[in-house]
């Protein structure tokens, strides 16, 4: 039995709305993928660029301390309150650690006076902590450990380094500059002294330390929109 003329029109028009139902669904399917997968793309690519910009702010704070690891080290010893003159490794009596002062080990071995304790050549009077001024040596040397220009009396500083805007240079050659980047030190703090175990005189600290530091770094894309980006690295620093 064959189908009449009109049966046949009749079942096409269903036939072809379903199937433009179906297009129409995996049309919409491929779009909201295909714009999921490039948002994805963009916010890694920004991501990856935030995280680049702080690998230069370590590099940075990585030639400074090569050049100047005695200044950071006196300036965290004292911001700890800590003689960075005094070499511990020549305390041989823990119970008697003043007896290790002398001319070529000079003391106070600490700085802060605290309280009611003797002064014993141990404490220094009038080192005082004020808002945080026993680590103004140590706000100093991290003063230029960032890309931003800052203005003063004599003019721009940091301008070397200045990623704020993002230079013609550079923009040039970038597929999609970003508007603004720039970082700087948020953190730098003494991790670790290096210890020695045993041995006749038990314990010693050396004038050795372990510093840890964290560069934040923070992107704004063309589109607009901010990116921020931390890297944490430690150091080992001494003295000699």
């Amino acid at each position: 039995m064959k189908l009449a003329t009109n049966d046949r029109q009749g079942m096409a028009i269903p036939l072809v709305l379903i199937f433009a139902t179906v297009l129409g669904l995996l049309s919409t399917y491929i779009i909201k993928n295909t714009q999921q997968y490039n948002r994805s793309n963009q916010t890694s690519f920004a991501q990856l660029q935030a995280h680049f910009v702080a690998r230069a702010g370590i590099q940075h704070a990585m030639l400074k301390i090569k050049f100047l690891h005695r200044e950071l080290y006196d300036a965290i010893c004292l911001s700890q309150g800590r003689n960075p003159l005094f070499d511990f490794t020549q305390i041989t009596n823990l119970d008697e650690p003043q007896n290790a002062i002398s001319k070529y080990n000079p003391g106070p071995i600490f700085l802060y006076k605290q309280g009611d304790f003797a002064n014993n050549r141990l404490l220094t009077t009038g080192f005082t902590i004020d808002a945080g001024s026993e680590k103004r040596w140590l706000n100093e040397f991290k003063a230029d450990m960032r890309s931003q220009v800052t203005p003063t009396a004599n003019g721009d500083t940091n301008a070397v380094l200045n990623m704020f805007p993002l230079p013609a240079q550079i923009s040039g050659l970038m597929k999609e500059p970003f508007k603004k980047a720039q970082y700087g030190i948020k953190a730098l703090n003494i991790a670790a002294q290096e210890i020695t175990e045993g041995g006749a005189a038990g314990s010693k600290v050396h004038n050795t330390a372990i510093v840890e530091m964290v560069i934040n770094a923070t992107v704004e894309t063309a589109r607009g929109e901010a990116w921020d980006y931390d890297i944490t690295k430690t150091v080992k620093i001494n003295r000699d």
